[in-house]
């Protein structure tokens, strides 16, 4: 049977910023052209995904159109302009499963996999983020949920599931990855010490610094900028091994020409100051610092 289920929450709970939020959760079959939702004329706010199990349907965000046929689902944010409807062109029926969910930080997960894949993706239906979801559904149908501080850590676990198979799911292997972007890599790599600018990687790429800046994150999940960031901040660390290089020569061979500026750079990615850094105790055979992307 399929149902679906809304939940509200206590002005109490409504002021507790650093729970996610399960709004409503559902299984259903539409095949009436009237089903169709606007996200700008509904009420309330959250992030809706929906999973095609039959059928297909269709998407509108912004002037761009897109079907979401059977294994793939889509995701939205309310408000915003968009419209997912039923299309009897499509399919004689659209079953699907949906969540919508709102809360603390819910927005890092729309603009990270929109980035990455689109407002439309394929999940397998033995995928864990799909296997959670139907688990969440039917905990709910039972009425087996525990309190909100459970629930919100289910939603969590879910989101950062569907995140990972994404993510990990579109990620170029590094043989997978284009020349252009491994000549960059290489060439921030050997010169770590120049003054990097993005037209000095364009050129290295031989790429529009533009289009270079719009791939390249497909590629390592970073901008370019970020990424020589990071590997600088990497070598910092772990020439301040070296206690006979000055922190003045570690930031010159890291490329920072302003002292200060590196301090406040090394700081704001490790939590600590170079000399901190420096001193603090740390094994020898231990790599100080890398950065997971």
């Amino acid at each position: 049977m399929h149902k679906s289920y809304g939940f509200r929450y206590t002005d109490k709970d409504s002021e507790n910023r650093h729970l996610l939020k399960l709004l409503s959760i559902g299984h259903s079959s539409v095949a009436d052209e009237n089903y169709q939702w606007n996200g700008l004329k509904r009420g309330g706010q959250g992030v809706i995904v929906q999973w095609s199990i039959q059928g297909a349907g269709k998407l509108r965000m912004g002037k761009e159109h897109y079907t979401v046929p059977k294994g793939h689902a889509f995701m939205v944010s309310i408000p915003s302009d968009h419209e997912y409807a039923f299309d009897a062109t499509l399919c004689d029926q659209w079953e699907f499963i949906w969540i919508r969910f709102g809360g603390f930080k819910e927005e890092w997960l729309r603009q990270d996999l929109l980035q990455m894949v689109g407002p439309v993706f394929e999940l397998s239906p033995d995928s864990l983020p799909i296997q959670l979801l139907w688990r969440l559904y039917s905990d709910t149908a039972a009425n087996q949920l525990n309190d909100r501080f459970d629930l919100s850590l289910r939603i969590y676990e879910w989101m950062l599931s569907l995140q990972r198979c994404l993510l990990e799911g579109n990620a170029p292997t590094r043989s997978e990855i284009p020349s252009p972007y491994k000549r960059v890599v290489t060439y921030i790599q050997d010169h770590i010490a120049e003054d990097l600018t993005l037209d000095r990687l364009a050129e290295a790429a031989q790429l529009d610094k533009y289009y270079l800046c719009k791939m390249f994150p497909h590629y390592f999940r970073i901008t370019p900028m970020d990424y020589v960031r990071n590997r600088r901040i990497e070598k910092a660390a772990e020439l301040l091994r070296n206690h006979e290089l000055s922190i003045t020569n570690v930031a010159s061979l890291c490329g920072y020409t302003s002292l200060s500026y590196f301090g406040k750079v090394f700081h704001k990615m490790t939590g600590l100051s170079p000399l901190a850094f420096r001193l603090s105790e740390v094994s020898e055979s231990e790599d100080y610092l890398r950065f997971l992307e």
